[in-house]
């Protein structure tokens, strides 16, 4: 009984352990993938979407804009290597959750914060386009990928100021503030109101009564604090420890990974010994 809980105390430390490895690795991870949307993504809100010096298509569909494919490239070569590595798809699902979200809050901030000079730009047929258009097109492709459910809850205030930006001026005049709420719910009576005012100048119509909100108010920009949370999964794993003998492939992953950590060890500056010795001589 005693070397059975023993057993039942060890296992639990050591899985402790390994929730931590996979939540701090699962952090870094975005992290760093963050910072390379964090380069790419602002190039989405100051090219030109109507020249389109980019002649490559992008898996059968019509060519991107190369500000775009940036971006996709960095979406696509993450979800290569995590169903390259088999990883589980509740935290692919999530990983991709927090990138969207990233995504979506520092665009958005940016087309708010930024003003007319970068906001409503210029007209062209009768509807104001240009950063409207590289956003419906990432959503697109973010669709067609796979990805609409998470699209559509993370990129919903991204995607309303698109949608906004995508009427026709004549008839976003005659519509009034109740049923411009109505239209556009993901945003707050401030964001929404601040697009207006933007397109408001952007169109030289004037000040317009029937745009103007309640008393309400609150924050016009997204916070970076409000992510979706980390969660491991309970179940659906490709390995079952349950069964009477386990899938060789599960000695031949375990045995990949202690090469890679003597690897490492191996790299150290501080360690001259091979991967068999011990500290302290010993």
């Amino acid at each position: 009984e005693s070397l059975f809980s023993s057993t039942i105390t060890a296992s639990e430390e050591a899985m402790t352990v390994l929730e931590e490895v996979i939540m701090y690795t699962f952090q870094q991870c975005v992290y760093y993938i963050s910072k390379c949307l964090y380069v790419s993504l602002p190039a989405l809100l100051e090219c030109n979407p109507f020249q389109s010096e980019c002649r490559e298509s992008w898996r059968g569909t019509p060519p991107l804009p190369e500000e775009l494919r940036r971006v996709v490239l960095i979406y696509q070569a993450v979800l290569d290597l995590l169903h390259q590595y088999e990883v589980h798809p509740e935290i692919t699902s999530q990983m991709f959750a927090y990138l969207f979200f990233f995504s979506n809050t520092l665009l958005f901030n940016q087309l708010l914060d930024k003003g007319q000079s970068s906001l409503y730009w210029v007209t062209h047929g009768g509807q104001i386009y240009r950063n409207a258009l590289h956003v419906r097109l990432l959503l697109e492709w973010l669709r067609g990928a796979g990805f609409e459910q998470l699209a559509q809850q993370f990129f919903a205030k991204l995607a309303s100021v698109a949608n906004l930006l995508a009427m026709p001026g004549s008839q976003l005049v005659q519509m009034s503030w109740p049923s411009l709420r109505a239209e556009f719910p993901a945003l707050s009576p401030a964001q929404l109101h601040r697009v207006l005012s933007q397109c408001q100048a952007a169109m030289d119509v004037g000040c317009i009564t029937a745009w103007q909100p309640s008393e309400e108010e609150n924050e016009t920009l997204e916070s970076f604090d409000n992510h979706p949370p980390i969660i491991l999964p309970s179940g659906g794993f490709k390995v079952d420890l349950e069964v009477e003998t386990l899938d060789d492939n599960i000695y031949r992953h375990l045995l990949y990974i202690r090469h890679f950590l003597w690897s490492l060890q191996s790299k150290s500056p501080h360690s001259s010994e091979g991967p068999g010795s011990t500290c302290c001589g010993c």
